[in-house]
């Protein structure tokens, strides 16, 4: 068979659909396998991207732990990679389906492609676990995406040879472009006013669960309080850790609106619109900028160091004052607000897929070229 694209998350759906429609075009019979990881989370993105899953992982993952996680997705995947013997398999970021998937094609020697190659925050506990299985999947992936130079450096540093690193730009700024004429506008949309600013918030990281959580939704409700033109839509992750605390704290504050997590046409649709994002985030760090609006990471590190360093973010972490202050500076100041606004978007142009498939044609028609040496 061809390549076989593994994603159970939202984020790697997301990222990978532009993949698969390339390599589809160019005729590498690209094959999905869906491992369910985020559930309906997932199933919401496929339909928005047009995808129907050849093989649909079973296992209830939602309420496993970590370890249970990855050594039931270990044993499925690696069930089918031997039986289809794929030409290659692609991951994408650093999710425990990516981790999984990588490691199972390895195992079978089959090549590794990494799309959205090395990121690195330089702390394993921020973010947790997605740090970890990143840098693990270096190691025994053949192929590295990366996404921009600071990957390429980041990558190099770990020992990757420089043959084995291509930078192609990020995949999402391909989903983002493809899509930006399709969104549907959510209902809670109609409830702003024409005066209003609207500023779209996200928090569901794990290491923000508990304390971080409630840090920043008491940033929130200090947010509309002191400034009586604004309105945040939040749309609140499904994880009961997350949910359960967001809804007690938000959930009959004026001018908030929590609800469900919205299909990806609809969060598009609201970050168009919005005047500031705050997010812990790391695929928002890459969209809001093909929009020109700022982003506040509520984390105190970022492996997505391009958008701090190009001025289309900051890092603010979880305390409460310091959320309130820095998003009143760019709601206060037209100047501060307009600075971040206006930068050039750092992760890429909306070729990244069709880069990734001219590399993968070339290298895979090279016989031995895509192991490593040891």
């Amino acid at each position: 068979m061809g390549i076989a694209i593994i994603a159970g998350t939202r984020p790697e759906i997301l990222k990978l659909a532009p993949v698969y429609r390339s390599l589809n075009t160019a005729a590498l019979e690209p094959f999905w396998i869906a491992t369910g990881q985020h559930g309906d989370l997932a199933e919401q993105a496929l339909e928005a991207v047009g995808i129907s899953p050849d093989i649909t992982l079973t296992g209830g993952w939602d309420a496993r732990s970590l370890t249970e996680l990855s050594a039931g997705l270990l044993s499925q995947l690696g069930q089918w990679v031997e039986v289809k013997r794929p030409q290659a398999v692609l991951v994408q970021g650093d999710t425990a389906s990516a981790y999984s998937g990588a490691l199972a094609a390895h195992l079978h020697k089959v090549p590794v492609g990494h799309v959205e190659a090395g990121l690195r925050s330089g702390d394993t506990n921020n973010p947790f676990p997605e740090e970890s299985f990143r840098r693990l999947i270096a190691p025994i992936a053949d192929f590295h995406f990366a996404p921009t130079r600071l990957a390429e450096k980041n990558l190099r540093l770990d020992g990757v040879r420089r043959t084995r690193i291509w930078i192609t730009g990020n995949t999402i700024i391909d989903t983002v472009l493809q899509m930006a004429d399709q969104v549907r506008a959510p209902d809670v949309l109609a409830q702003l006013k024409p005066e209003e600013r609207l500023i779209l918030l996200t928090a569901h990281r794990r290491e923000n669960w508990g304390n971080g959580i409630s840090d920043i939704c008491r940033a929130a409700r200090s947010l509309v309080e002191r400034h009586p033109d604004i309105r945040i839509i939040f749309p609140a992750h499904s994880n009961p850790r997350v949910r359960e605390t967001v809804e007690a704290e938000l959930g009959r504050v004026d001018r908030i609106h929590v609800v469900a997590p919205l299909a990806y046409p609809e969060f598009i649709a609201v970050l168009k619109v919005s005047h500031l994002v705050l997010s812990d985030s790391g695929g928002v760090q890459e969209e809001a900028p093909s929009f020109d609006v700022p982003v506040l990471v509520l984390r105190e590190t970022t492996e997505r160091q391009e958008a701090i360093d190009a001025g289309v973010a900051k890092l603010v972490g979880t305390d409460p004052d310091v959320i309130v202050r820095e998003a009143s500076r760019l709601l206060t100041r037209a100047a501060a607000h307009r600075k971040m606004a206006s930068r050039q978007n750092p992760f890429g142009d909306g070729t990244a897929s069709a880069r990734i498939t001219d590399i993968l044609t070339r290298e895979l028609g090279k016989p031995n070229s895509f192991r490593q040496a040891s």
